[in-house]
Order: C-alpha cells, then structure tokens, then sequence
C-alpha cells in the first residue's frame, strides 16, 4: 500500500471488502459511503473495492491504480482461503482432542472389562476344557452334555461382552461444549469471555446433541443481549455427582417464559436442574450429572 501511495502520488488508499475497511495507507480516507465514483475502483470479483484520496489524475495513475486494484482482489481471495483454512484446522483440532478422549475412555472401559468379565470367565472355559479332556476324570455321557451345554453358554457369553463393550463413547466434555457454543458470539460482537473450570476436563453424562443443544441456546440468548462481559463457571460438586454451570453478565437480563421451559426441558433429559438470579449480576446455575470415568485397573 506504500508503494502505492507512492507510484500515484495519492495522499490516501485503502482496500474495502463490503463497507469493511480491511488494509489503509496514507491519509485516512472518508467513509466508503461518501467517496465520489471517481475515488472507488473494484476489485474484479465484485465484493471489494479500491478507494483513494483526492481523486485520481490523470491516465497514469488510473492503470497503476487499476493493477493495484486487481492485485487487491487477488490478496483477499487469497486472505479468504487462508482464513477457511485455518477455521477447518481449528476444527480438525477440536475433533482430534475429542476423539483421542474417546480413545482414551474405550481402552480404559476395555482393560477394565477385561480385568472384571473376562478374567473369570476364561477361568470357567479353561476348567471346563479340561474336564472335556478327561483331565478331571471320566465323564459320563450326561457329564459331557452338560460340559458342551457350559462351553456353548461360556461363548456366547464372550461374544456379549465384546459386543457391549463396542458400545458407547466417551462421556461429552461440559468445557469443550460451551467453548465451542460461545466461540461465533465472542467473535461476531467482540464479546468478553471469561471461562473457569475446577478441573481440565469436565465429562457429563448425556447425550452430545442434548447438551451442546443447551448451550447454544444460552450462547445465542446472550449474544441478542447488550452485555459486554459473560463468565462462565463450572464447579465439580462431588458429593451430588454433578456439574454446576454458572453463566453471569455484566447486566441484569429478561429470560422470556419460552427460553426457560425450553432450558428446564433439555435439563429434565439430561437429569439436571435450573436456578435463575434474575437481580443484578444476572446468574443462571445449571446442574448436570457428571459422568463417572473410571480409571484402567494396574
């Protein structure tokens, strides 16, 4: 953009995506609203536009200009895509740390289920084996029925516990929801957010869809609202099993009849409980149940 300035000897440039003023050099240009069709020369791609201060000159200085504009349109294309880029990186970050927890709780329920189910079931089908053997002694044909009819049941026991252990996925992480649902209102209106959690994790028993349904709608319900300023809490109450969710503003708030019976409605599948302190600060606490991540036997 210096360079600019300085091949047409204009006193100000900038480049506007939209009535968004993105880069300037210069004198600082009037709103884009005000400059004079002479002043503005598009991009190319018809989403941005080149705005200089005075007017240009005369036919040199209008080519520079023109190149410059298109080569402003390449670079914000280019800004578009890198931009995308790094928004699907964010969330292919977001993704992994879930699924490593979901590996995480997979292998620990598996070594734990093996330690608890399989130790002693493969202890029945190993004597079992031997007394099929003759290693116990002979058995007589009503024996030996009732050793197949043993062995059949020991199977199809195993194949039971292999299949319920392939159910089911690690317990959602109340922290990474509320994050993930209040990252679109902190960036669209420069909302302050202070997060605080009593542990690095906090897993909660329910379903994902129900719970990230619940805090997009405080998200959204604060993000229409005036305030500057939301803190967010989240306290272990080990001795209830839960997970208390605090939310607070800077400012008293309003909640319409409709929003809490729709809250009190996602809480009452999830098994929580609402609590609203309408007076200034404002506070909503939420109680969840927290799940219960046991650790892999040694």
């Amino acid at each position: 953009m210096k360079e600019a300035l300085r091949l047409t000897g204009v006193a100000g440039i900038a480049i506007h995506e939209g009535r968004v003023r993105i880069v300037e050099a210069g004198l600082r240009l009037p709103p884009l609203s005000r400059l004079r069709a002479s002043q503005v020369i598009p991009t190319g791609d018809g989403r941005a536009t080149l705005g200089v201060f005075p007017e240009r000159l005369g036919v040199e200085q209008r080519e520079v200009l023109e190149r410059i504009a298109q080569l402003a349109g390449t670079l914000l294309a280019a800004r578009r895509r890198e931009a995308s880029v790094q928004e699907r990186h964010t969330s292919l970050c977001r993704e992994l740390r879930r699924l490593q927890r979901d590996l995480a709780y997979r292998e620990s329920n598996r070594s734990r289920a093996s330690h608890d189910l399989r130790t002693p079931l493969l202890v029945i089908q190993g004597y079992l084996e031997m007394m099929r053997k003759g290693m116990t002694g002979e058995l007589t044909p009503t024996m030996e029925r009732y050793v197949e009819r043993m062995q059949g049941a020991s199977q199809n026991m195993a194949q039971l516990i292999s299949r319920q252990l392939s159910r089911g996925g690690a317990p959602e992480d109340l922290r990474a929801l509320v994050l993930e649902a209040f990252e679109p209102v902190v960036q669209a209106r420069n909302l302050s957010l202070q997060l605080e959690c009593t542990a690095q994790w906090a897993p909660v028993r329910g379903s994902r869809s129900v719970v990230a349904q619940l805090a997009r709608i405080l998200a959204r319900d604060l993000g229409t609202s005036r305030v500057s300023k939301v803190q967010v809490r989240i306290d272990e109450q080990e001795r209830l099993g839960m997970w208390q969710l605090r939310v607070s503003t800077d400012r008293p708030r309003l909640l319409l009849a409709r929003k809490v019976a729709r809250l009190e409605q996602l809480l009452h599948r999830l098994g929580g409980t609402l609590s609203i302190q309408d007076e200034a600060p404002f506070e909503l606490r939420l109680l969840l149940p927290a799940a219960i991540v046991n650790p892999a036997p040694r």
